[in-house]
């Protein structure tokens, strides 16, 4: 199971919101990329189960419960859990993408920020410009915020 997210341009976003099937040339090799998408700097990807297992156990450790997607509700929105912003028509293989818009982008890169999720030393892979890992989650978002990027993903 692997977190998959992607940086987009505003009027990508209304196009994905038109055709969902459009996602799948976001994050798929054997389509040809939207135009001003770059899959080298634009993508975020991680391990969905290491992301959960962390979140758990920070989740019992800090609160005494294993249900990490109430006690952080940034991460839940940020990585999809929350279920808000779930796109219809497009199944990402463990459930449905979802979309954020660039005032709800900006508003989940304050809300990790505020709980102190992924803005510790990231593992950005400068040379090649990829977001992966953990640690990248927060730097991503903050990224797409600060460039006015709304943001597409889900768990394949």
């Amino acid at each position: 199971m692997w977190l998959k997210l992607a940086k987009i341009d505003v009027e990508l976003l209304e196009s994905v919101r038109a055709n969902p099937d459009l996602i799948g040339t976001i994050f798929f090799n054997g389509g040809q990329a939207p135009a001003g998408f770059q899959r080298e700097t634009d993508m975020f990807g991680d391990d969905h189960r290491t992301l959960s297992a962390l979140a758990e156990a920070r989740a019992e450790a800090e609160h005494e419960t294993v249900r990490w997607r109430k006690c952080y509700p940034w991460l839940a929105a940020a990585t999809g859990e929350d279920g808000q912003n779930d796109v219809e028509g497009y199944e990402f293989g463990y459930g449905p993408a979802f979309v954020l818009d660039p005032g709800q982008v900006t508003a989940v890169a304050q809300g990790l920020m505020g709980e102190g999720w992924g803005f510790g030393a990231a593992r950005r892979n400068a040379a090649e410009g990829a977001y992966e890992g953990f640690e990248d989650l927060g730097p991503f978002y903050a990224a797409a915020a600060r460039e006015g990027k709304a943001i597409v993903g889900g768990v394949s």
